[in-house]
């Protein structure tokens, strides 16, 4: 009669262990449910300011190639006539063409200056230190 009482016990001891674990589980589990949709409300937020930065540059980048456009062909134009009064019209076209030149590099250092944001620097930053986190947790866990 005292092991069948035992065995009860264990069995009650051992469902109420199982139920502390799945309660734990479903926390863990809600938890993560919500830190997941917390870095993707994060990423979405950072995308959208990545993507609005990117498309200033691109239409500074359009509007300063359009008005130069204009302004490039009549300013070589000039140039080359009132350099062609002076040197001769092979001395003219290579000035012009140096100065473009010039004036290429200029606005490529220029852009390349301007630099691009980081894409997402605090998701990025969130999941490194989510990663720390589970390192340090694995390695207590492994601990005797």
């Amino acid at each position: 009669m005292w092991p069948l009482s035992r065995d009860k016990g264990q069995k009650s001891v051992l469902r109420e262990e199982a139920v502390a674990v799945l309660q734990q589980a479903r926390s863990v589990a809600q938890r993560t449910v919500e830190h997941t949709s917390a870095l993707g409300a994060l990423l979405s937020a950072e995308v959208k300011e990545y993507a609005a930065h990117q498309v200033q540059r691109l239409i500074m980048v359009v509007l300063a190639c359009v008005l130069l456009l204009g302004a490039y062909f009549v300013f070589c134009a000039l140039l080359a006539v009132v350099l062609n009064m002076w040197l001769g019209l092979v001395w003219a076209l290579g000035i012009v063409c140096l100065l473009n030149l010039l004036v290429a590099i200029m606005l490529l250092r220029g852009v390349r200056r301007m630099g691009g944001k980081q894409l997402a620097p605090a998701t990025v930053q969130e999941l490194k230190n989510d990663w720390q986190c589970l390192k340090l947790l694995c390695q207590e866990k492994s601990k005797p």
